[in-house]
């Protein structure tokens, strides 16, 4: 699997605010997200999308946060950046990415703003304890996520955010 694209390919840049969402047990909620243009089918992710124009990445994730799960909040800081190149379809996308944190005491998802395009490709939701993430043999995106959560849950949060890679 090529981790770049193949030399004098020009990916589409594809900036996007994303939420690490805690509840009061410290589970982390994630949706399953499966779309054939992917070459990875079934990851699973945090919820958050695309920039729009003159959007920032905060403002982005506080949007998508409304839109995915019809949670309204203000996130936390950034914790951390992701710089990821992918292939979706014909396309190569340039994906950078920023993770905000926010804390809330209960996280039910309600689908009522989900596009036609996330109604088909969301196959399921839930809240993942650490520790279940860490021993899981699905795929996590960002992929280290079950070592990159236990300083949030314990409230340690960079004072920049951490580039995580993959």
């Amino acid at each position: 699997m090529l981790t770049e694209p193949p030399h004098g390919v020009r990916p589409i840049l594809r900036q996007s605010g994303r939420v690490v969402l805690i509840d009061e047990r410290d589970r982390v909620l994630l949706f399953l997200w499966d779309d054939e243009r992917l070459d990875v089918r079934r990851l699973w992710i945090t919820p958050g999308g695309g920039l729009h124009p003159g959007e920032s990445f905060e403002q982005a994730a506080r949007r998508e946060l409304r839109e995915e799960t019809g949670i309204e909040g203000e996130p936390g800081p950034c914790v951390w950046e992701r710089h990821n190149f992918f292939r979706f379809g014909e396309h190569w996308i340039e994906a950078r990415e920023r993770y905000f944190v926010l804390r809330v005491p209960v996280a039910d998802v309600r689908s009522d703003n989900w596009t036609a395009h996330e109604r088909q490709a969301m196959l399921d939701h839930r809240l993942w304890p650490v520790e279940e993430i860490a021993s899981s043999s699905e795929l996590f995106v960002p992929r280290r996520l079950g070592e990159l959560l236990p300083p949030l849950l314990r409230g340690e949060y960079p004072a920049t955010p951490i580039a995580i890679g993959k």
